[in-house]
């Protein structure tokens, strides 16, 4: 074996090589995976250090909850803040960045990690640290001055009355000196969500950022090191206090006897809280309801802004109750209204009249309306008791802490003009003592919220326990009985969640496998073209073995036993360059192709097993090429092969058959590229491709029937001609090679238009409303919530859940989507265009409204993207998603419907009534599309950005959002475009192989030419033009057959034909370079030796 390996040492190295090739690229494909996921891998482990778990609220909490956990475990008490900065000076801007109020504790969880927050020589403002991403976005240097601005933290939920809503509350802003540039690696990409994005990170001292947002020592994230506990999450949630949980206990003592007064820190329980309460606090106790009436009125007559009080019960637990001249009251009917003696002297009313109330609510918007109801009033109760305590009603800042009604400071408006001296009399004395009471389903029915109804709870003492001991023992048992997990805190594995997301959404080894597929076909059929040639060149030596008695069975095992030879070392070698190959591939990622991965820090990471399983499917791959290159054998008599000859040509029958398929594929693709024409369906790329595809497998045919047919075709070839008829003619000197040969390049060629073709860029398409715009222009989203409207403008605001990106911009696998609740208003009025969706009873001309189905407890249906769905939350119609909501429970969004192509890839969607249910605490909007004239959309933009550039607001065109996917799908297709040039260079060397075979076996009739008369320069030509018939022939094929399934589309396309047209111009360059060289070492050769190797 080795002896015959060694005589045709230079066909045996070409076969080598080929499999070199297919082995480095398929062991290089797959390094490419591994090495994304290995670099998301690091990216993740630098940023988070020691960090391997992270504690977060939507509400602020002890900072001594780090020393509760024990010096043994590392831990940090930080503030994180979504906000914008600004520089001070020059006026940049930056959105979307991260505000990290840190202890010093902090930078000790990372390998050499400092944060300097000394101020320096004549430094006013507090020290800042920027990340160097932020830093370079602000054009920012150290010692320059940046703003930051973030959303103001408030205990009052600002979807209820009393909440902040006005820009002037919403925002902070601190002012700081930049003390510090640290690298984007390490604490400086520190972050909690996974994204190969460096996070824009500002750090300031966590109590400088206290004192901007006015929390006393209060934190809402706390970094945590490893835990050795087997429930983590449950070993940091018992460490949380009843106050940390939003419940506060009080003793009251304003009663007969003492009673505890249990109250939200949100000021609203919500509604399952209260129930936990209840259950735990048994049957003495009383339900309170505190609102506030703009207006009371009887006839002329009007008392403003009053405290009204909804109770369960008109005798609260300290024996106090509502008492009239006639004694206690014991009910109040659900239209009935209770008024303090002094209102009702002042509106001159009696038991039995009418009075009408005007009171705020809180619209769907957020918005303030005014409403008004009519009671009648059925007692007037006396100052004394329950009607005359204050602590009825909750401690509301800006209304409470007022020294007078004219120095109210409320999140509403407020007309003061309205406000008498009696008023001011009755607050000085009495200050928020409630004027009038109704029932609780009243008070339920006018100003409940989605988040609850009460806002105090007074539980009775019982007989013989201290007020204190009572306190501490319902303190525990509330405790115990609260999750953590279901009043706003929620325990991520930080670390472990990180490293499974870093397995990735995309698969990069099955991508690049995938874009590589034709490369190493044309690999295998390259192994198997020169594995031919070296049997065909051994054909004698096949025949006498054949003929002493040899079996074909044992032919074939010698052949197999040196193609394994070869395959092993060509792996070897092909495992080498496999990782030059993946090397240069993951460069090629984060320079050239960063529009597909968003990051400049992926490397090279080489894994073994990649390598073996790389080279085994290259040695399956390349002895099966050998095998069935062997098959052909059992075909030719030992006779034949003795002769020198080759397996005998197709019988007639089966060429009948072959010329019928030709015509048939031929007229099917001529047929639906008529349909595209009169169908009017010319933006169908399905349709081209299929089109293409039939015409480019008749073509490959077709050509094989010609070099098989009657070579006397061109006899009537003019004079001129006769060169070229006979080169034309010599392509059927072996058909097998020239067919084969062929197709490598014409499937290469069609491969790189088609993907030329594919590229698809967007204009004017945009403004229709079933687009992947849905008609709006710009898509805008702002860090601190809107509440107001938008300028004039047409606006569509929703709700928005803050989680990772869902779209093909996220290398990493995304665990939580962003979710966005969709108004009503939007599911009205449509758009977009539906790719698929579930089907219901009746026509749906609206699919839109699938999002308002009852699909059961806690089955929400959904709305996503077909490409973020398909790929990278692997989700199909009908799949559920699990999400965790801000009530502790779990709930499974349904997909029920996938967009075609849209500008919402990163979302998924929601209505809006599911949204408010299961995310209460994520109120207001910071997610918008817009409508306006495509042709003013920048200007309208940047507008836009100047005018609500302190909430962090940032508006990209629709036309910019849809590129910025198509980035990723362009630069995929170039990277295809590109493995498909390599395989059409694999071809052409293919193809010079195959001339410089036949004119080895040639030689003599060439060399009988030459004693003929033909000169060097004549056979040459010939010998050229024979390469370029071929080549011609492929590419016309391959290229033709595209353009040709293309033409209904060629008007709506903008694709680089340049590029294509380049990659073609080389490819005929090699090929004809080959050609040259092949001639002149065939022509170099002595005549005389070569006529007598015809002998």
């Amino acid at each position: 074996m080795f002896r015959a390996l060694g005589h045709y040492w230079r066909l045996h190295l070409a076969v080598v090589m080929g499999v070199a090739v297919a082995t480095m690229v398929l062991s290089g494909a797959l390094l490419v995976g591994d090495s994304v996921r290995g670099s998301l891998r690091d990216m993740i482990l630098e940023r988070l250090g020691n960090v391997h778990h992270v504690l977060l609220s939507t509400r602020m909490f002890r900072a001594d909850t780090a020393g509760d956990l024990g010096g043994s475990t590392a831990s940090a008490s930080m503030i994180l803040m979504p906000g914008s900065a600004n520089h001070g000076e020059r006026g940049t801007r930056a959105s979307n960045v991260t505000i990290l109020g840190v202890d010093p504790a902090f930078a000790q969880m990372f390998e050499n990690g400092s944060l300097e927050f000394d101020r320096g020589d004549g430094q006013i403002f507090p020290s800042v640290v920027l990340n160097r991403s932020l830093a370079r976005e602000l054009q920012a240097e150290v010692g320059e001055a940046v703003l930051l601005r973030f959303e103001q933290v408030t205990e009052v939920r600002r979807d209820t009355l009393m909440g902040e809503r006005d820009a002037g509350d919403l925002i902070g802003t601190l002012r700081g000196t930049v003390r510090q540039i640290v690298p984007d690696d390490g604490l400086g990409g520190f972050g909690v969500v996974a994204s190969q994005k460096v996070p824009a990170n500002a750090f300031v001292e966590l109590e400088v950022l206290q004192r901007a947002l006015d929390v006393g020592d209060g934190i809402n994230t706390l970094a945590i090191g490893a835990l050795s506990s087997d429930d983590p999450a449950d070993q940091v949630g018992r460490l949380l206090t009843l106050d940390d949980l939003g419940v506060r206990l009080v003793i009251d003592s304003e009663g007969q006897r003492p009673q505890i007064r249990a109250e939200s820190r949100d000021f609203v329980f919500r509604d399952d809280v209260e129930r936990l309460i209840a259950g735990v606090a048994g049957e003495e106790l009383t339900r309170v309801q505190s609102y506030l009436a703009n207006s009371m009125r009887f006839a002329d007559r009007e008392v403003p802004y009053s405290m009204v009080v909804a109770l369960d019960t008109t005798r609260d637990p300290s024996g106090s109750t509502l008492e009239t001249t006639r004694g206690p009251v014991t009910d109040i009917g659900d239209d009935e209204v209770l008024l303090g003696r002094w209102a009702a002297d002042d509106l001159g009313v009696a038991v039995g009249d009418t009075i009408e109330m005007d009171y705020f609510v809180v619209g769907p918007r957020e918005e303030l309306e005014t409403e008004t109801s009519r009671f009648t009033v059925a007692a007037i109760v006396e100052a004394t008791g329950l009607a005359n305590k204050r602590s009825l009603t909750p401690d509301y800042p800006g209304v409470q802490d007022a020294d007078d009604m004219a120095a109210w400071d409320p999140p509403f408006p407020v007309e003061l003009n309205r406000i008498r001296p009696q008023d001011e009399a009755y607050w000085d004395r009495h200050g928020a003592t409630p004027k009038a009471f109704v029932s609780a389903a009243t008070g339920r029915r006018l100003w409940g919220t989605h988040h609850g109804t009460t806002t105090a709870m007074l539980i009775g003492i019982p007989d013989g326990v201290e007020p204190a001991s009572r306190v501490a023992s319902l303190s525990n048992d509330l405790r115990a009985a609260l999750d953590p997990y279901g009043q706003g805190f929620r325990f991520s594995d930080t670390r472990a969640d990180g490293l499974d997301a870093a397995r990735g959404a995309t698969d990069f080894g099955q991508l690049f496998l995938a874009f590589s597929l034709f490369l190493i076909v044309s690999a295998a059929l390259l192994i198997g073209l020169l594995f031919g040639l070296g049997v065909e060149q051994r054909s004698r030596e096949v025949g006498l073995r054949a003929a002493v008695g040899f079996t074909n069975t044992d032919i074939r095992k010698m052949f197999l036993r040196e193609g394994a030879a070869l395959a092993g070392v060509g792996i070897v070698i092909g495992s080498g360059l496999a990782v030059g190959y993946a090397g240069l591939l993951m460069v090629a990622l984060r320079t050239l192709w960063i529009g597909a991965v968003g990051s400049s820090r992926l490397f090279l990471h080489v894994q073994p097993l990649s390598l073996l399983i790389g080279g085994a499917i290259a040695i399956i791959v390349s002895l099966f090429t050998v095998w069935r290159t062997l098959a052909r054998l059992k075909k030719a008599s030992p006779s034949r092969l003795l002769g020198g000859g080759t397996p005998s040509p197709a019988s007639p029958k089966r060429r009948r058959v072959a010329r019928a398929a030709t015509w048939i594929l031929l007229l099917a693709g001529l047929a639906l590229i008529a349909v595209g024409f009169v169908g009017g369906n010319t933006e169908s790329a399905g349709l081209s491709f299929g089109a293409a595809a039939l015409l480019l497998v008749a073509g490959i045919m077709g050509f094989n029937l010609w070099c098989r047919s009657d070579p006397r075709g061109t006899r009537g070839l003019r004079r001129g001609n006769v060169l070229a008829a006979m080169a034309a003619r010599n392509s059927r000197w072996n058909p097998g090679r020239s067919v084969l040969s062929v197709a490598l390049i014409a499937s290469a060629c069609f491969v790189i238009v088609t993907v030329a073709a594919s590229r698809h860029h967007f204009g004017n398409e945009l403004e229709d409303r079933d687009s992947a715009s849905g008609g709006f222009s710009l898509v805008a989203e702002s860090d601190v919530p809107i509440f107001e409207e938008i300028g004039d403008l047409d606006v569509t605001a929703f709700r928005s859940l803050p989680g990772d990106d869902a779209s093909c911009l996220n290398l990493y696998r995304p665990g939580k989507p962003q979710v966005l609740g969709v108004p009503a208003s939007m599911i009205e009025r449509g758009g977009f265009t539906f790719q698929k969706q579930i089907q219901v009873e009746g026509d749906l001309e609206n699919p839109w409204t699938l999002l308002e189905q009852d699909l059961g407890e806690d089955v929400i249906p959904a709305i996503v993207d077909i490409n973020s769905a398909m790929w990278i939350l692997k989700l199909g119609l009908g799949d559920e998603l699990e999400l965790e909501d801000q009530r502790g429970g779990t709930i499974r969004l349904r997909l029920v419907g996938m967009l075609q192509k849209s500008i919402l890839q990163s979302q998924v969607l929601i209505s809006e009534e599911a949204f408010r249910r299961h995310f209460p605490d994520q109120v207001g909007f910071r997610f918008f599309l817009i409508e306006t004239p495509f042709d003013e959309a920048t200007a309208v933009a940047a507008s836009l950005e100047q005018e609500l550039g302190d909430f962090g607001f940032d508006a990209k065109t629709s036309v910019e959002t849809m590129e910025q996917f198509q980035a990723v799908e362009h630069t995929y297709l170039s990277t295809f475009q590109l493995l498909g040039a390599l395989g059409l260079l694999l071809g052409t060397i293919g193809l010079a192989v195959v001339l410089l075979r036949n004119l080895v076996e040639r030689r003599s009739e060439l060399a009988t030419m030459r004693a003929c008369g033909y000169r060097r320069s004549r056979l040459a030509r010939l010998v050229t033009l024979e390469t370029a018939f071929l080549l011609v022939t492929g590419i016309v094929i391959g290229a033709g057959s595209a353009m040709l399934a293309l033409s209904p589309r060629l008007a709506h396309l903008r694709a680089p034909w340049d590029e294509v047209a380049i990659t073609l111009a080389v490819v005929c360059v090699v090929g004809l370079t080959a050609a040259l060289l092949a001639a002149r070492s065939v022509m170099r050769m002595p005549l005389i030796e070569s006529l007598r190797s015809d002998r």
